[in-house]
């Protein structure tokens, strides 16, 4: 008996180290990832800031960014709007090393608030396989904001903005993906800086860019807009005439369906019963009529 456990242990213990030497081991990315920007971190909405680093584990890059207003996932840094967990990506030249600039400007930009934001470097190939860095952004002195700040065409769109005391006007620029300037419009200056003005997203769907400048003002005021194109209802499909029911008068004879209805279970059970007990009846009546002769 105890011979017989031994040997099933046995065979038991050689089947689990069979089976353990089939699965193959989880192989781990081997290499690194950094990330770092250049500058004292200190920067403004609207200044270009540097990412550079590292990346011996492919040959792709992929950059987010996350913070108030963002989802937790990270977005696009030229799209701030984007889908959650999505980048931009930059190429890894021969020496393992990646380079990538983002002017600050391009895009949501009202999404973007005085606050720190965290910015993530990952390998296309391995995404799990990341490195960070954060970046003081300020909010400037002067500046415009757009609302909404994801705009569908035909949309109205209000204008924001501070411009420097002592001006009375701001020249407003709307230039299209191109550079072109498409619009053209003069706000008023109140005493305190501020100014507002508001149109309609009478344009294509695309990435605009609004300047706000004067004569006498230091720096223009540039905004970043992205404008969506409308969604569309889809139509619900016509019924077709096989859908709707005619009522016709027909005349002649009517197919007669004949049904064929299969015995249940049960009624098979009660005749092989009754079939039994006559059986057992008539070998009880045979019996009976011997013993009588």
């Amino acid at each position: 008996m105890v011979t017989t456990r031994v040997k099933s242990f046995f065979l038991a213990f050689c089947l689990l180290c069979a089976v353990m030497c089939l699965v193959p081991p989880v192989a781990a990315a081997n290499g690194t990832i950094t990330i770092a920007y250049r500058g004292s971190g200190g920067n403004y909405i609207g200044d270009t800031i540097i990412f550079d680093g590292k990346n011996t584990i492919g040959n792709t890059t992929v950059l987010k960014m996350n913070g108030p207003g963002l989802p937790p996932e990270g977005v696009p840094l030229y799209d701030l709007s984007g889908t959650p967990g999505t980048g931009n990506v930059a190429l890894v030249d021969a020496n393992g090393r990646w380079i990538f600039s983002w002017y600050s400007v391009v895009g949501d930009t009202s999404k973007l608030q005085t606050a720190r934001y965290t910015f993530t470097a990952s390998d296309l190939s391995s995404p799990e396989q990341t490195a960070t860095t954060s970046v003081l952004l300020k909010k400037p002195e002067f500046y415009i904001v757009a609302t909404p700040t994801s705009p569908v065409m035909g949309d109205n769109v209000e204008l924001q903005g501070m411009a420097e005391k002592g001006v009375t006007y701001v020249k407003i620029d709307i230039l299209d993906p191109s550079g072109t300037v498409i619009r053209t419009f003069m706000a008023p200056v109140g005493n305190d800086g501020s100014f507002s003005h508001s149109f309609r997203t009478d344009v294509s769907p695309g990435q605009y860019n609004i300047i706000g400048s004067n004569p006498s003002m230091k720096k223009n005021l540039v905004l970043g807009l992205t404008v969506a194109a409308p969604e569309t209802a889809t139509a619900p499909p016509a019924p077709s005439a096989a859908a709707t029911p005619v009522l016709t008068e027909t005349t002649g004879t009517v197919p007669v369906t004949t049904v064929q209805q299969t015995p249940s279970r049960i009624g098979i059970a009660s005749a092989t019963i009754i079939l039994s007990l006559c059986l057992f009846g008539a070998v009880l009546v045979v019996r009976s009529g011997m013993k009588n002769k």
